[in-house]
């Protein structure tokens, strides 16, 4: 399962914007947590402002996967049936800035009727206005398939009848698309001796990509114009190898993960006058030593992000990344206490801090620079088993502003711990066995 979809915490939509109560004159809503269940096969809303379970829709397997969508009111449902349906759950959690500060609404949640349907529904990534949902395609080897990414406006969801374009992948691949403004996206290339097929052993992962220009209004098969090619393997400023792991940086950045090794590193491409494209320029930030990242997470306005880091799964390590920066070190290395796999991990607000949720139970809160220091432990839920594809349940993590939100899918139970007082919050029953959260502040 990709990382975008995977146990690790991208599930649910809510927002909390504490923040904002010293800003004005009325407390403001702290919004709705979106969760699965274990056994039962139906996606729930817990509101937390009345710590009750509101709102319940059916779906056709248990612990549905999820991916929130920027601007904070829609999630993107992995339904897991055979069709590769994914559906989107509409909270209702309508913010509105008032400059100093942001209000939020509460409408009535629903589940859309609009759906997308393909082989091997994989990444799922938005910004600057648009939704784009990845599928991958079949092995070429079994068989043919049509590999794609459904790219929709996020303001036309509230329709019903949403703009949506389909980009023909041009062969199988486990790869991405993303938004770059102004029409144009950033799409990856799939590896050709994967897409050849005589080599079962080759990798479904990319090995680079290219920027396309949309041209056209929204439609099931729109005109496209190539910006730039990003799949030198001669040039480190434009090739990745194996590409795994996203996400956003301030400043128009965007960072994605290569491969390890010697031509290895973190792919950053940012906006300028000059470079590999019109408006973007590339470049190699290469990681600290032989491992890779495989996971990004990054918060807007953020200095740093933080990905999982090591050769292969399970990774026992977190990386500090600072996209500005001449090279990564040693120091922006923390092992995961015990050796343990890092499981789950989401950073706060404004990224300074992260939560880390691993095997033996405990929550780690980190401060994320000048240096890695842990701030507090506690014992979140009883020890589990957070491989990909565990038969037990797995709990689930959520960090929703200055708060973070685990699981206990043994319990029947959601916690809260304040990551800027390093206290325990709220304490709810939900019953069954809520599992998979997602998080993605409207604020």
């Amino acid at each position: 399962m990709p990382s975008s979809l995977r146990r690790a915490g991208f599930g649910v939509l809510a927002c909390f914007l504490a923040s904002a109560a010293a800003a004005h004159d009325h407390a403001p809503l702290r919004g709705r947590l979106v969760f699965a269940d274990h056994e039962k096969p139906v996606v729930r809303i817990l509101d937390l402002d009345s710590g009750e379970v509101t709102h319940s829709f059916d779906v056709p397997k248990a612990n549905p996967g999820f991916a929130g969508v920027a601007g904070g009111r829609y999630v993107v449902v992995k339904t897991g049936d055979e069709a590769g349906t994914l559906r989107i759950l509409d909270t209702g959690l309508i913010a509105e800035s008032h400059g100093d500060h942001v209000d939020l609404d509460k409408a009535t949640p629903k589940l859309l009727d609009f759906a997308t349907r393909g082989d091997r529904p994989a990444h799922v990534i938005s910004g600057q206005g648009q939704l784009a949902l990845f599928y991958d395609g079949l092995r070429p080897w079994e068989g043919k398939s049509e590999p794609k990414a459904v790219l929709i406006a996020i303001d036309s969801l509230a329709r019903d009848k949403p703009d949506v374009t389909v980009w023909p992948s041009p062969a199988p691949q486990h790869g991405i698309a993303v938004p770059l403004g102004g029409r144009q996206w950033l799409m990856s290339v799939p590896n050709p001796a994967y897409a050849r097929g005589d080599d079962r052993s080759a990798s479904p992962r990319p090995n680079g990509f290219e920027i396309l220009e949309q041209r056209g209004g929204p439609q099931k098969a729109a005109g496209w114009k190539q910006v730039a090619r990003l799949d030198d393997p001669a040039r480190a400023d434009a090739s990745c190898k194996l590409y795994h792991g996203y996400a956003p940086a301030r400043g128009g950045r965007h960072i994605l993960g290569c491969a390890e090794g010697e031509d290895g590193g973190l792919f950053v491409l940012s906006r300028a006058g000059k470079g590999v494209a019109v408006g973007w320029s590339a470049r190699k930030l290469a990681y600290p030593d032989e491992r890779r990242v495989s996971a990004l997470k990054s918060r807007e306005g953020g200095r740093h992000l933080v990905g999982n880091y090591g050769l292969k799964a399970p990774y026992d390590a977190l990386l500090r990344i600072d996209p500005e920066a001449r090279a990564l070190t040693a120091a922006d290395i923390l092992p995961v206490p015990g050796g343990q796999a890092v499981c789950q991990f989401e950073l706060n607000g404004n990224a300074s801090r992260l939560a880390n949720l691993t095997p033996d139970g405990k929550l780690r809160i980190y401060e994320v620079a000048p240096a890695w220091k842990e701030l507090a432990a506690f014992d979140a839920v009883a020890p589990f088993d957070c491989a990909y594809g565990a038969k037990t349940p797995t709990p689930g993590l959520a960090v929703l502003g200055s708060s973070a939100f685990v699981s206990d899918p043994t319990n029947g139970r959601i916690r809260e711990y304040h990551l800027d007082t390093l206290k325990q919050g709220l304490d709810m029953p939900v019953g069954g066995m809520p599992a998979n959260l997602a998080a993605s502040d409207a604020g």
